[in-house]
């Protein structure tokens, strides 16, 4: 079906898209979104995908798999592997800092997410069973 609008009155819809964003970040009802997890929690999970990435044992997990035991999207694993083959020198650096992860640590990172949602200060969590009795 053709546009009921003028050829000179359309715009181009990923310029639309682009000014209508513009438009609602410059409102003063707009908020950034929260985050999903806190900041320690963040760190120790690209810590701990950087110790997979840089694995070369026989036994190392399918990415999937690694992502499912950190509880994140294997989405996210990869990019955060793309960022380090585009530039290791940060996670390298911090490697030789603090050494490697201990599951302690990711454990009261968690809890201090935990804590944080239930303030309100984090994105709630979405489960599959939560969306499924609904």
């Amino acid at each position: 079906m053709p546009s009921m609008y003028q050829k000179w009155c359309r715009a181009d819809p990923y310029d639309a898209r682009i000014a209508n964003l513009r438009k609602a970040r410059s409102s003063p009802r707009y908020h950034p979104p929260r985050p999903w997890r806190s900041k320690e929690e963040s760190l120790l999970i690209r810590r701990y995908a950087f110790l997979w990435f840089t694995c070369r044992d026989r036994n190392r997990p399918s990415g999937r798999s690694w992502a499912r035991q950190l509880g994140i999207s294997h989405t996210w694993l990869q990019k955060l592997v793309r960022e380090f083959t585009a530039d290791p020198t940060e996670m390298l650096q911090l490697q030789t800092w603090q050494g490697d992860p201990r599951l302690a640590e990711l454990s009261r990172a968690r809890a201090d997410s935990r804590d944080l949602r239930e303030r309100g200060e984090l994105r709630p969590l979405r489960t599959a069973k939560l969306e499924k009795s609904q």
